[in-house]
């Protein structure tokens, strides 16, 4: 199959490939998504995966925008895309890493995973059609010895005196009135951690692996990795599937994405959130996640 598209959309710092072209409803009408990775090029470097919307007549494609939307701002979620089976809904399933490091991670039995599946839907902002991300409902047959918090005034707070040690994978929820400044750490004994949160001004969210544990395999493996705010909406809901080797972040009913792997040394057993401004939590809910294999 050949195509001339392209030549004047989206980003081209790299080899475009697995395209995915399908179609979503918004509200009674049809809004086709056009799926591109890239490699090199992403926004944080090495391998990533953008996304056009548009019009489809069945032969041509024509987008609403040139400019360059990322399916995922991290830097481990590439490749990915939907499956054709299931009806109305588009799930999407990307691989966890990044041609950038793959060939290297410090890793014996195995070479990356695969993201949770994720619903795929169209959410308009101003005059935008976005796509956004959600992890599929099904994954909450998987919930257990869940703790459920309302009402907290987030300062220095120590999850983990709640729940217990954290134990992988896990399933950490939060919703509020107003998104202010906000760092969720995940943290071992030996001073390793990730730093997962929000800058305010900055409107943007980010990822802090730069402490995680090994990271000098590949030199641009360290690193903060950012992804801008695009909701216009005052109040906050993240998400966070948080697995040994890896953390996915859904913001703002998933219009902002990001995944991130990392290596540290011994998991992470503490969850830390933070925020300079005493940020109210209305709902914080934390699941253990039991494998679908049991």
């Amino acid at each position: 199959m050949e195509s001339e598209f392209g030549k004047e959309f989206g980003a081209h710092g790299g080899v475009w490939e697995c395209p995915d072209l399908f179609p979503l409803e918004y509200n009674g009408e049809t809004i086709w998504v056009l799926l591109v990775s890239i490699n090199p090029g992403g926004p944080n470097g090495g391998s990533a995966t953008q996304y056009f919307t548009g019009r489809f007549n069945g032969k041509t494609f024509t987008p609403f925008q040139t400019d360059t939307r990322w399916l995922d701002y991290g830097p481990d979620n590439y490749a990915g895309v939907t499956w054709s089976n299931t009806g109305k809904r588009k799930i999407f399933l990307g691989w966890m890493g990044n041609w950038q490091y793959a060939q290297v991670v410090p890793t014996e039995k195995w070479r990356s995973a695969m993201t949770v599946p994720r619903d795929l839907a169209i959410e308009r902002v101003g005059e935008k059609y976005l796509v956004s991300s959600h992890p599929v409902p099904e994954l909450d047959a998987l919930s257990s010895s869940t703790v459920k918090l309302k009402n907290i005034n987030i300062n220095n707070f120590d999850l983990t005196e709640k729940t217990g040690k954290l134990t992988v994978p896990a399933r950490l929820s939060l919703q509020g009135a107003q998104l202010a400044g906000l760092t969720i750490t995940l943290s071992n004994d030996k001073g390793q951690k990730v730093v997962i949160g929000y800058d305010e001004n900055k409107n943007e969210f980010f990822m802090d692996r730069r402490a995680s544990g090994n990271v000098d395999f590949e030199e641009g493996f360290a690193g903060w990795h950012t992804a801008p705010r695009v909701s216009d909406k005052q109040n906050m809901d993240i998400t966070l599937i948080i697995d040994l080797a890896s953390v996915e972040l859904f913001a703002d009913n998933g219009l902002t994405a990001m995944t991130q792997v990392f290596f540290p040394d011994s998991p992470f057993t503490t969850i830390t959130l933070q925020s300079s401004e005493n940020l109210l939590i209305h709902t914080l809910n934390f699941s253990h996640l039991k494998s679908m294999y049991k």
